[in-house]
């Protein structure tokens, strides 16, 4: 019961943090304007004097929340530390106003600027843990014309884990993201650490919550199972809960008998599931992230006759042609020496470069498609970019290339597909 009353407690706080917010807001709107209001020094004390009080409270409540809801402490160390300097600093110009002969030396425009940085940094700390790190300059980078570059998922390939063990790869990542923040080295509800294998072998203090030898009873399974309504039913209700794919893999794991050498290959996943963790085909450009070019820089090569757009509307990765610019020779590349990073497709066909352009390309390492049709490519210096890793297509249609370096071709070893088709021989 007493329990219940604490996670009460705790969830007011988003209600109570307003109120010394406004205290405080109003305190330092009268302090700004007191010789216009006319106001008393009482009438200011009195609306610090409960600006600390519910400051306390709003403290308190965040402090039990954290208790019993399961943050981190990584994730509300510097909201709550701020907090308390918050309300350190409201009860300091209290006691001031009060006449306190020991904060004498301490003007009054020191509480003023205090309190102004220290409820907005609270305030946006706080923002953070409820809506997210980007909830605030999202907007912000849009409106002065920035284009984050966009965050990639961490997509999981089923050829990467098919020999790594199940325990590792499904198992202990489904932990992390539903039971870990409650159960790790910082904070372990019951005792229980799940944060890694040993850690869950041991169990809380009601013992192990794997069952070897009755799978079926085993703590971790009837407690996923419950229903949300349920006081021991987990996560919390509060929680992140756990997909029904999710479910599905844990019990199969646990009721297998909770292996953590199995491998991948060897729990059999059915189709859906495996569409669930896993994704089997790769994408065809480089799954990173990149920071976006400046726009000069595109714009000088526009200007030079070169087509170049992105791939996706919201990509930071480039298509290049020079389909019109039959002109273009090695030299030339030098055009895209700042977005080097960006440009994964470049159509070089018809242009007027040499073996020469491989010396260059070799620094372009998100290249991935790379057409040099209708040149007089050879295939010398053509080892210069054999160490691309990301390089899938290679054009050498109608090129004067000579087959003594097919032999190099066979070196790359990212390359998908290479087309050498010559209609003069």
């Amino acid at each position: 019961m007493l329990d219940d009353i604490l996670i009460l407690l705790g969830r007011f706080h988003p209600l109570i943090i307003h109120l010394p917010i406004g205290f405080i807001v109003l305190g330092l709107l009268i302090e700004l304007n007191k010789k216009k209001l006319g106001w008393s020094k009482e009438g200011l004390t009195f609306i610090f004097f409960w600006a600390s009080l519910s400051g306390l409270f709003a403290v308190v409540s965040g402090f039990l929340q954290y208790q019993k809801e399961g943050y981190l402490w990584d994730s509300i160390q510097w909201h709550f530390i701020a907090g308390i300097a918050t309300v350190i600093l409201s009860f300091t110009f209290y006691l001031h106003l009060k006449g306190n002969s020991f904060l004498k030396f301490l003007g009054r425009r020191f509480f003023t600027i205090g309190h102004v940085l220290l409820i907005s940094i609270t305030g946006h700390l706080g923002g953070n843990i409820t809506h997210g790190e980007e909830h605030l300059l999202e907007p912000i980078n849009k409106l002065v014309g920035i284009n984050p570059s966009i965050k990639l998922e961490n997509i999981k390939y089923y050829d990467d884990y098919v020999e790594e063990p199940i325990f590792s790869s499904l198992i202990q990542p489904i932990l992390n993201d539903k039971c870990v923040k409650c159960h790790n080295d910082n904070k372990s509800k019951g005792g229980l650490k799940m944060h890694t294998a040993e850690a869950l072998k041991r169990g809380g203090r009601n013992g192990s919550v794997l069952n070897f030898e009755a799978p079926e009873l085993s703590e971790i399974l009837i407690r996923v199972h419950l229903p949300l309504e349920e006081k021991k039913h987990m996560p919390p209700r509060s929680g992140k809960q756990l997909a029904r794919e999710e479910i599905e893999v844990l019990s199969r794991w646990i009721n297998e008998g909770s292996s953590f050498s199995q491998r991948v290959n060897e729990f059999k996943l059915e189709n859906e599931l495996m569409s669930f963790f896993f994704s089997t085909q790769r994408p065809f450009y480089p799954n990173i992230e990149v920071s976006p070019p400046n726009p000069k820089y595109i714009e000088k090569i526009r200007a030079n006759n070169l087509a170049i757009t992105p791939i996706e509307k919201t990509s930071s990765f480039f298509a290049v042609s020079a389909i019109n610019f039959e002109e273009f020779r090695d030299t030339d590349l030098s055009l895209f020496e700042a977005i080097k990073p960006n440009i994964v497709s470049l159509d070089l066909t018809g242009s007027a470069i040499t073996d020469s352009i491989f010396i260059a390309l070799k620094n372009f390492s998100n290249l991935t498609s790379l057409k040099l049709n209708n040149t007089q490519i050879t295939g010398q210096e053509l080892d210069q970019i054999a160490t691309l890793q990301n390089l899938k297509r290679l054009y050498l249609v109608n090129t004067s290339f000579d087959e003594r370096f097919i032999e190099t071709l066979m070196t790359f070893k990212t390359l998908e597909k290479v087309y050498l088709f010559q209609e003069k021989r």
